[in-house]
């Protein structure tokens, strides 16, 4: 584990100006948010900032008993936020281990969003993507948080606008889990967007013995049937109950395409204009 960085960026509004205020306070309610204060001994040690916009600043944690470096001390906490802030990405409720406290410093984060600060990354420091959080993503996500749940059926799905039963098309990115649930990770082929697709469970045994690394490695197309959920822009955010099928794709040799007679003998541009205005039998 290397020191956790966040980037802030201005506001598209006002893309040459970053507000000194807004920058500082982002950062703080960010390792606010990573601060465990059960373990008093543990604090975020600053070792980076930039002095330009974007504003870059690094932190690592150190026991200050010991001055030693703390990954160890702090890696559980620190998943818990990586897990919530993807889930943010991915229009998910917030994650269930989520500090009851750290509530009100996430909507801050995500309000600051809206307006003064543009976009945000956060670099966990474990080489994984950093996280980037943008307007309508935390717009989307203070939505999520500031509802409130009347049943377990509302926490679960009612941050999504629209659910219906469907399909995708795509190609297999990684099969692994998604909140703790068998998944299949799609690149979907008409938007090139990434799907978690979480696997039906009487459907899991079928896709263990169906994919293979070799699979992903090559990316092979699937059709994954289920219950799509679409967020307030009409997005696709993620499948349940996935039912995932191969696509085998035939080769078909040039001349197999070719029909001598499809034009029924007329050249092609008097074909084309015939059928155009509705002349062709």
């Amino acid at each position: 584990m290397k020191p956790l960085r966040i980037t802030v960026e201005p506001s598209a509004t006002h893309p040459d100006v970053l507000n000194i205020r807004d920058a500082m306070q982002h950062v703080s309610d960010f390792f606010e948010i990573l601060t465990n204060h059960d373990d008093v001994n543990v604090v975020w040690n600053l070792t980076f900032a930039s002095i330009n916009s974007p504003f870059v600043v690094e932190g690592a944690p150190v026991d200050l008993r010991t001055r030693a470096a703390a990954f160890s001390a702090v890696e559980a906490h620190v998943r818990i936020i990586e897990r919530t802030f993807n889930g943010f990405v991915a229009g998910d409720p917030l994650d269930r281990d989520f500090p009851d406290e750290k509530i009100k410093c996430a909507e801050r984060l995500l309000k600051r969003n809206t307006n003064g600060i543009g976009r945000t990354e956060y670099d966990f420091g474990n080489n994984a993507p950093v996280v980037a959080i943008e307007p309508r993503i935390a717009q989307r996500s203070l939505a999520v948080i500031r509802r409130e749940p009347d049943t377990l059926h509302d926490y679960l799905f009612g941050t999504f606008a629209r659910r219906e039963a469907g399909s995708i098309q795509g190609s297999i990115v990684e099969i692994g889990t998604h909140y703790d649930k068998p998944a299949v990770h799609v690149r979907e082929h008409s938007t090139g967007r990434d799907i978690w697709c979480q696997v039906d469970e009487q459907a899991l045994g079928g896709v263990k013995r169906m994919i293979t690394a070799g699979d992903v490695w090559q990316h092979r197309r699937v059709t994954v049937r289920g219950e799509l959920s679409y967020d307030s822009c009409g997005q696709l955010v993620r499948i349940h109950g996935g039912r995932v099928s191969f696509i085998d794709e035939k080769k078909v040799a040039l001349e197999e395409l070719f029909d001598s007679d499809f034009t029924e003998g007329l050249p092609a541009h008097q074909y084309l204009e015939r059928f155009r205005e509705n002349e062709l039998e």
